[in-house]
């Protein structure tokens, strides 16, 4: 049944034809009555076979491909290739399609719709002119309850916006949407993340909600400000004891055999707190691989530890490992515990605290932790990545020297 229906959407039926087209689709996710979260599928049909077709996730610059899983009945099932998460939908005439996005992880699943065209990312909400939306906003996020800081990064061109926000513990990833008047609209979606912010425009700020996922809401404010900052993710955590053994901290390897954590005589050993459900520690992995690949024959030395959100050890390591082959991490991966701050803090107890998946450590030829650096500021942030690389770079080369 789907095999001839797909024939007849896309004109598979010129037998021995060889073709390429690539056509975009724009997918609401409803993650609640009154909530939908808007994002590009780019799909690229190749050849004469169904499953030769190419399905990337578009948010901004960001590019993420997904896994051709299968076709049950009228459905086709696309996986997200790291994160555990899939959509599955059906095409209801040539140019639509209905079905729904599962993350696998929190068991929840969310309706969605899709149609075939070029689209705004966001629906028009007024034929106002269009506001102007600076490039750099101190921002404050939540209420009198629970606040943080951050920094609104944003590029427009004319109706079209991009940009993210970066907060002492990360960023939120790439972030893509539209200016109707005087509201502004965003959102990202990567298979774990489900973030849309809105916003009204008022001379030099913004005021507005974001939320993420199905449930969460908060406040957040804005004012321009072309020198806004936050505090350094290089002094949020920080050695509380001196009197620590880092061979002390207790993990499974992959196979599920009790390992202590082991240095080699490396001249710097860079431990990755991380876990495989985190887009940031994801994104924190790919540069890593690089790193490693670069640093490794000078002595560089990578561990990542990853604290898993499954309810047994036992599935936490299962996840853990197919997430390592899946990423290609070509350094040590083992399995340190549950994801969970408190866990990993207790974990390291020698520290003030772990805030936040990713945090990474520097630990020297002697076993001593020398440098730490919270949270992950990734592609997305333009600048702030350059300059994260540079200063991780210039760390790594001052201690393989």
């Amino acid at each position: 049944m789907i095999k001839k229906l797909l024939f007849t959407l896309f004109g598979l039926g010129f037998a021995g034809m060889v073709w390429s087209q690539t056509d975009s689709w724009r997918i609401e996710i409803s993650l609640n009555d009154r909530l939908q979260l808007p994002f590009f599928l780019e799909e690229t049909t190749q050849g004469t076979k169904f499953e030769e077709s190419t399905y990337v996730v578009l948010n901004g610059k960001e590019r993420i491909n997904l896994n051709f899983n299968a076709s049950d009945g009228d459905s086709i099932e696309l996986s997200f290739k790291e994160m555990d998460s899939y959509l599955k939908f059906a095409y209801t005439d040539s140019i639509n399609i209905r079905g729904y996005w599962r993350n696998i992880r929190k068991g929840i699943t969310y309706p969605l719709t899709g149609s075939k065209g070029n689209y705004n990312r966001f629906s028009p909400t007024s034929n106002a002119e269009t506001k102007k939306v600076f490039n750099s906003y101190g921002v404050v996020f939540g209420d009198e309850k629970d606040v943080w800081p951050a920094v609104g990064l944003f590029e427009q061109e004319g109706g079209h916006l991009t940009g993210t926000f970066l907060t002492e513990t990360g960023d939120y990833r790439y972030l893509e949407g539209n200016v109707f008047g005087n509201q502004l609209y965003l959102s990202c979606f990567d298979g774990a993340h489900a973030f849309v912010f809105t916003a009204k425009i008022s001379r030099d700020s913004l005021s507005g909600y974001f939320y993420s996922g199905g449930s969460y809401k908060t406040n957040w404010v804005g004012v321009k400000n072309e020198k806004a900052s936050i505090g350094s993710p290089d002094s949020l955590t920080y050695l509380v004891s001196d009197e620590y053994d880092l061979t002390d901290i207790r993990l499974r390897s992959l196979r599920g055999f009790k390992k202590k954590l082991k240095f080699s005589k490396s001249p710097l050993t860079i431990i990755q707190i991380m876990g495989s459900w985190c887009p940031n520690c994801l994104d924190e992995t790919n540069y890593f691989k690089e790193v490693y690949r670069k640093y490794k024959e000078h002595g560089l030395n990578i561990i990542a530890l990853g604290f898993e959100s499954q309810k047994t050890s036992k599935k936490r390591r299962k996840h853990l490992k197919a997430f390592t082959e899946k990423a290609r991490i070509p350094y040590p991966v083992y399995l340190a515990g549950s994801a969970s701050k408190k866990e990993a803090s207790k974990k390291f107890s020698m520290l003030s605290s772990i805030s936040s998946f990713p945090t990474t450590l520097f630990v020297n030829q002697k076993g001593k932790i020398v440098h730490v650096h919270t949270g992950f500021y990734g592609p997305g942030t333009g600048v702030y990545f350059d300059r994260y690389q540079i200063g991780i770079e210039q760390r790594i080369e001052k201690y393989i020297k």
